[in-house]
């Protein structure tokens, strides 16, 4: 009976110990895929973020994996040797869905690494920066993602308001530089409480996200757009995105003057002078900077500017 009994544990004990190692063999051959992936990346320059990305705390991640699942850019998150890692890190458009699908909240979501650090601007609480009547919304500021850069950009110009504006015919209420997520939120609230603006943008409407893949995942969550509503959006591809600020603007009779680079901001006896690179000059009282970060924004040449 005694023997019976240690054959029985035996067998199961030599079960488990079959079954653990099978699951650490997966696991070993699951992180050499990683790896593999990874070293890919490094050679083809996408291992390292240039925006908005995920960053894993390793002492709380539970690898349940529900964040590279919820990613819809896929192989942005892997599991390597037990622990989140990024592998193709460069490809990430922020929309934060692996950071809202972690059960754990083991994922935040940073701009700038160790290697290569960002310096953000001074912003007050209402957007504005060191320099009166600049002010800054979107991912220049640090918020990378659509939804909280639509929020930004439509908050500044709200806060611009309850400020108020001197009446003067002559000079702009407000000159919005950027038409991405940020800078067509701005536009969109500028014209809900009927000033006097413009809306420059040096390359295409929509920003970056007019760069990436017309069906790649960029927003995962609803968001309210100004004069529009609250829009539900759930994997909504670039193209939807696109279509979709292009209803709203069409919609306003709000015309984003694209292909229009600025060159310079200089304070003008109360008022900004921006000079854009095609020589035209614009009057203003405020300015709103919703130009991203994944270019090269150059120093605005203003007194006190950081």
């Amino acid at each position: 009976m005694l023997l019976e009994q240690i054959i029985i544990y035996g067998t199961v004990i030599l079960f488990c110990l079959a079954i653990v190692m099978i699951y650490l063999r997966k696991l070993k051959q699951a992180s050499e895929v990683v790896e593999a992936k990874i070293e890919k990346a490094k050679e083809e320059g996408l291992h390292e973020p240039v925006s908005l990305h995920p960053v894993i705390d390793l002492s709380t991640c539970i690898q349940s994996g529900a964040c590279i699942e919820a990613c819809p850019e896929k192989d942005i998150i892997g599991i390597l040797n037990g622990g989140g890692v990024l592998i193709n890190a460069s490809s990430c458009v922020g929309h934060g869905a692996c950071f809202h699908a972690c059960p754990v909240e083991a994922i935040s979501l940073v701009i700038g690494t160790e290697k290569r650090g960002v310096d953000l601007p001074h912003v007050s609480e209402n957007y504005e920066t060191n320099v009166p009547g600049i002010y800054i919304a979107g991912e220049l500021g640090g918020m990378g993602l659509i939804k909280n850069s639509v929020e930004q950009g439509s908050a500044a110009v709200e806060n611009m308001v309850k400020l108020g504006f001197k009446k003067d015919d002559s000079t702009l209420d407000l000159l919005i530089v950027g038409a991405g997520p940020a800078g067509i939120a701005a536009s969109l609230t500028a014209k809900k409480y009927k000033l006097n603006f413009v809306t420059l943008e040096q390359d295409t409407l929509g920003g970056t996200v007019f760069t990436f893949p017309r069906s790649k995942i960029v927003m995962t969550a609803p968001m309210d757009l100004p004069l529009y509503g609250k829009v539900k959006l759930y994997d909504t591809s670039k193209g939807e995105l696109l279509d979709l600020w292009n209803k709203a603007l069409s919609k306003n009779n709000i015309n984003i003057q694209e292909k229009t680079k600025v060159e310079a901001i200089e304070r003008k006896n109360g008022h900004f002078k921006v000079t854009t690179q095609k020589g035209v000059e614009y009057k203003t009282k405020q300015v709103l900077l919703a130009i991203g970060r994944r270019g090269s924004p150059r120093k605005l040449g203003v007194a006190g500017a950081k």
